[in-house]
């Protein structure tokens, strides 16, 4: 009797999970990803498309601590990763960053996210596309900023 409720509360865990979580979705356009700010929670998956011809990669020092980086391989249509840690995360596109091809996803009800000093911190080790992570940086503050006055 034990292992049966055991079994069964653990079904509902996971399917809460599944329930609970949500997919967003960024498209590659062109040398731009859209939207350029994702807000998402913990748990959350984002998935990649419109990836021909494009990667996406975490920068370092550009996560929240604990969190996993990714890096996908070119065209991998429907690239998928899950969002565990509260915090910003910052991603690129290898070869467009310095057009412009940089990310955020903003996990959590923090804000602003408190990875937010060491992420402005690792601009400085950023050695390609330096003014375009700090673009995406800013727009990202501002993105936070209009939800927060809400």
């Amino acid at each position: 009797m034990f292992l049966f409720k055991f079994l069964l509360f653990s079904v509902f865990l996971c399917w809460t999970q599944l329930v609970l979580s949500v997919e967003h979705t960024v498209k590659g356009v062109v040398t731009k990803w859209k939207p350029m700010v994702t807000f998402a929670q913990p748990g959350d998956t984002i998935k990649f498309v419109g990836m021909i011809g494009h990667n996406t990669v975490t920068i370092d020092g550009m996560i929240p601590d604990g969190a996993k980086g990714w890096e996908s391989k070119y065209g991998d249509e429907g690239y998928t990763v899950t969002v565990n840690e509260e915090g910003a995360y910052i991603f690129k596109c290898t070869p467009h960053i310095t057009t412009g091809m940089v990310g955020a996803i903003v996990v959590g009800d923090d804000m602003p996210p408190t990875n937010l000093a060491t992420v402005d911190k690792s601009v400085s080790k950023v050695t390609i596309g330096k003014s375009m992570v700090k673009r995406t940086i800013k727009k990202m503050k501002k993105a936070i900023a209009s939800r927060t006055d809400s």
